[in-house]
């Protein structure tokens, strides 16, 4: 009888054990937010979600990205809220988020040559490779493209369109903003397997210190920058009348 009462209890004490462990748990994917600054102007930028702050004290300036401070999971419904000098600029809000792993890239920029605000953004999924979206917050008559060089400066035939996204192997490379002319601008762009980046157009047409401008986030190392700067001028004028002929079509 005893032994009979002692098997009750040990199959009583395991009923309550698996009655009180879940064994299939909610996935919770890792999404990450990334903020970036195309407002032209002096004005440095905050953002708060329900009142908790996402950005450093001192950011965002203009042409500026950083990673946002997320204490909470992203949600659907979420208020990215935008603040400037103090004063509300406008909110982002988050319609939707994918059931994997993420980072979302939001961009606050001038909607037109007023000082209203507007927002660009993309949503890159986890992968091995490293992957790049192209943007244009530029306000202004000015026409221009986006040619991908390879680590000497020479052009391969690669044209980044603006509002797209695509892979890139892990090298050097630079990133030339050209108008036809022999005055193209040109930023190293250093690709790292895994991450994600941003190729932005800024500036705003008559604007003080707003000239057309390109944002690569994340930046690249300085030993990258100072060996870029070494081809600087070669093949300016081959890709001057490539982007002419481009711009032409």
């Amino acid at each position: 009888m005893a032994f009979l009462f002692l098997a009750l209890l040990c199959v009583s004490q395991a009923t309550k054990f698996h009655e009180g462990t879940h064994i299939l748990k909610p996935i919770q994917f890792h999404q990450k937010l990334r903020l970036c600054n195309a407002y032209p102007g002096k004005e440095v930028f905050h953002v708060e979600r329900d009142g908790v702050m996402l950005t450093a004290k001192d950011s965002l300036k203009y042409k500026e990205c950083g990673d946002a401070n997320l204490t909470e999971p992203l949600a659907p419904g979420d208020h990215l809220n935008f603040h400037a000098d103090g004063l509300p600029m406008g909110t982002f809000t988050i319609d939707s988020l994918p059931q994997y792993n993420a980072m979302l890239y939001v961009v606050v920029q001038r909607r037109d040559a007023t000082d209203a605000v507007s927002f660009q953004s993309h949503i890159f999924a986890s992968a091995r490779n490293a992957q790049i979206a192209v943007m244009d917050s530029y306000v202004g008559r000015d026409k221009a493209a986006l040619l991908l060089a390879n680590s000497t400066g020479a052009w391969e035939g690669t044209v980044l369109p603006f509002g797209t996204a695509f892979g890139l192997a892990n090298g050097s490379y630079q990133v030339v903003l050209s108008d036809g002319s022999a005055g193209s601008l040109r930023r190293p762009l250093q690709v790292v397997d895994g991450e994600s980046y941003l190729v932005l157009r800024t500036g705003a047409e008559g604007e003080q210190d707003a000239d057309q401008d390109l944002l690569i986030y994340p930046t690249t190392g300085p030993s990258w920058a100072e060996r870029s700067a070494a081809f600087e001028a070669r093949g300016f004028l081959a890709l001057a009348l490539v982007a002419g002929a481009w711009l032409a079509q």
